[in-house]
């Protein structure tokens, strides 16, 4: 019978853009072509020859096959000279790895060609000389494919059996020589990263229009029918095509969770051959666990297990007690569940409880024996798992909260000076401002200047007491006495400091040039009926700090931030420094007061009251000058206390120690005035 013919529609491309490593080719030199006088020798870099390679993505084999005409490859980098002849592709090897430059190249009959011009370095001779006596005669170049086009290996023509991957965008990128040329069939075959973008391009086979008319049979040379395409056979490649891409897709998720797999259990160098045999998921789990344990026997035992002690039993029991002490001491400090187991016992229970865990028998001691054991157990030495060591942590709790909650008024005017390392004298220098600059005439030299310095000195002191949580104590479960004294410790710290810092004010001791702080030659002492505190005698202080110079008698031009006084002056003090003031003149203007231009920020403190009850001072900011600073002891910032088990006294002896320092470094900053 006759067959009704059609037309077939054309092929419809499918794209995407995907992620391409840098290739690399074997290529060819010519040793016949080195030319020693300019040090180069020709290559033939490609011939576009068909190569065997893996696509990660669809789990296959390919053909890939560089289409070498000038429409297709991007000689950009060989024109702008830019191609670099470097060692077994180091491009990561910085400018020693580079071995020459391509000083020409084109495409020619199907072939990329080019002149590479050698290094003349010193370091490069032998090499050079190995590639003229064609010793070293392998090379091979690298480059980066922008698009492909695809034919599927069931469309060929050829009868390989594979796809063809034809490169129809690209660009070489650099030329090396090689200890073996590359082999493609030996390419990547992990998942690419870092590459450049890449656009596949593939085609389907051609397909009836379903529009036409289904077709009859058609009459064979034999006399027989063979059966045409139909709607039928239309629907079952359809489906064949779905299937194809369900199991590629089924393919790439195993292959990502095989990868996966192996790069969590530090065996990745399996992935490849797992997933080129078609292995399972559960094959690869298979298969990594025979491979650690290979390892694990090999090394000895099982070096993939490993244990860890963060915490022990006695570290947790010590902390929960703690919390439970330091929560009865005070109750706004913070109590976990490890703690709350024991927070309804005593402190005999708690030391019952501690005794018990460290293997002492408990039972039958009467209360005053079982106080003596806490007390005085130790295990082994002096450590933190001692009960004495325990009452030590809850009261240098204590103690820095007492003596963080009543900070010294010292701290809003004086600066703190970096910690001093150790007991020796501290050397404050101060350095004075740049010489004035000169005027130097045409062709004249420029004269030397000198900067003068100065500087004071002093050293931390060491101060402290002991008390005593007696037996006594323990047996009566009394720690309110305790808490009392821990953080009278902490006030009686800060007490201290203030009046080491102030003490620099009232001793108005020596500074480095033999004078008192406050002296007439220092400009910053003002005495009699005109210092007492009042308005003109602040504009007056204020004139004489403004007045002050530096060691190289330049103008400082200072300002006083603080008004300094004691609690008799008190009033007095938040008056003159009030906003709550209009005035009814500009004679009246205020500005002294909070918001005004050279404000004045009180502070009161009693300690002052004790030395003169009419004195007080002006201070400047810290930032500007310096005036007292103080320091502690670098590792014991603050109050720190220490125990031991008494021998004199019948418990546990405390000892609270603060080191500590202040001295006034300059006077410029400082203004007293007597007020008498």
């Amino acid at each position: 019978m006759a067959t009704s013919t059609h037309k077939p529609n054309a092929s419809v491309a499918d794209s995407a853009v995907r992620s391409m490593p840098t290739l690399a080719r074997a290529a060819e030199i010519v040793p016949s072509s080195f030319n020693e006088s300019d040090n180069t020798v020709d290559v033939v870099w490609t011939t576009g020859a068909r190569v065997r390679r893996y696509d990660w993505w669809n789990e296959t084999t390919y053909e890939e096959e560089l289409v070498v005409t000038a429409e297709s490859v991007d000689m950009t980098r060989f024109d702008a000279g830019v191609v670099q002849v470097i060692d077994a592709h180091n491009i990561y090897g910085g400018v020693r790895s580079i071995i020459g430059v391509a000083i020409k190249g084109g495409i020619e009959d199907g072939e990329g060609r080019a002149t590479l011009k050698l290094s003349v370095r010193e370091e490069m001779a032998g090499i050079v000389a190995d590639i003229k006596a064609g010793v070293i005669r392998a090379i091979s170049f690298g480059y980066n494919v922008t698009k492909y086009e695809i034919t599927r290996a069931i469309d060929r023509t050829d009868g390989i059996n594979m796809p063809l991957y034809r490169a129809v965008s690209w660009q070489p990128f650099e030329i090396s020589f090689v200890p073996v040329p590359a082999d493609a069939a030996a390419s990547t075959r992990e998942q690419p990263s870092g590459g450049f973008p890449c656009e596949f391009t593939r085609a389907h086979a051609p397909s009836v229009n379903p529009t036409q008319e289904p077709s009859m049979s058609t009459t064979t040379d034999a006399g027989g029918t063979a059966p045409l395409t139909t709607p039928a056979n239309n629907e079952t490649q359809r489906a064949a095509d779905q299937a194809n891409a369900q199991a590629a897709t089924d393919a790439a998720q195993r292959a990502a969770d095989i990868t996966e797999l192996c790069v969590r259990h530090g065996v990745s160098q399996l992935a490849a051959g797992l997933i080129r045999s078609a292995s399972t998921v559960e094959q690869a789990g298979r298969a990594i666990l025979d491979e650690l344990a290979r390892s694990d026997a090999s090394s000895g035992g099982h070096r993939n297990v490993r244990i860890e002690t963060v915490r022990d039993e006695d570290q947790t029991r010590m902390a929960g007690m703690e919390e439970a002490i330091t929560h009865r001491i005070n109750s706004r400090a913070e109590l976990t569940d490890n703690g709350r187991q024991y927070r309804g016992l005593s402190l005999l229970e708690i030391g019952r409880e501690f005794l018990q865990a460290r293997g002492l028998n408990t039972r039958g001691m009467d209360r005053l024996r079982l106080a003596t054991e806490m007390l005085n157990f130790r295990s082994g030495m002096h450590t933190t798992s001692d009960f004495s060591a325990l009452f030590a942590n809850v009261a240098n709790k204590r103690l820095r909260n007492s003596y963080d909650e009543n900070p010294g008024t010292y701290a809003l005017w004086a600066r703190r000076a970096p910690n001093a390392p150790d007991f020796k004298n501290l050397s404050v220098v101060q350095l004075g401002a740049a010489p004035d600059l000169l005027k130097t005439n045409e062709h004249g030299e420029f004269k030397y200047g000198t900067m003068t310095d100065g500087a004071e000195t002093y050293g931390v002191g060491t101060y402290g007491r002991i008390v005593s949580l007696s037996r006594a104590s323990v047996v009566n479960d009394d720690l309110r006495g305790f808490d009392r004294l821990v953080t009278a410790f902490g006030g009686s710290a800060r007490r201290l400091e203030n009046r080491l810092v102030y003490a620099q004010l009232t001793a108005n001791g020596p500074m480095s040039d033999n004078k008192a702080l406050f002296h007439a030659d220092h400009g910053n002492l003002a005495t009699g009926a005109g210092s007492s505190l009042q308005m003109s005698a602040l504009v007056n202080g204020r004139t004489a700090m403004r007045k002050q110079k530096g060691l190289q008698n330049e103008e400082l031009n200072l300002a006083p931030d603080f008004l300094i006084v004691g609690s008799s002056l008190e009033q007095m003090a938040y008056q003159l420094t009030s906003s709550n003031y209009t005035p009814a003149k500009s004679t009246d203007v205020n500005e002294f007061r909070q918001g005004g231009r050279t404000s004045l920020t009180p502070i009161v403190e009693p300690i002052l009251d004790s030395v003169s009850a009419t004195a007080w001072y002006l201070a400047s900011n810290n930032s500007q000058i310096d005036t007292v600073e103080y320091c502690y002891l670098d590792g014991a910032e603050g109050p720190v206390i220490e125990s031991e088990v008494g021998f004199e006294v019948d418990g546990l002896s405390y000892k609270c120690r603060l080191d500590f320092a202040a001295k006034a470094v300059d006077f410029r900053g400082l203004q007293r005035n007597d007020g008498a």
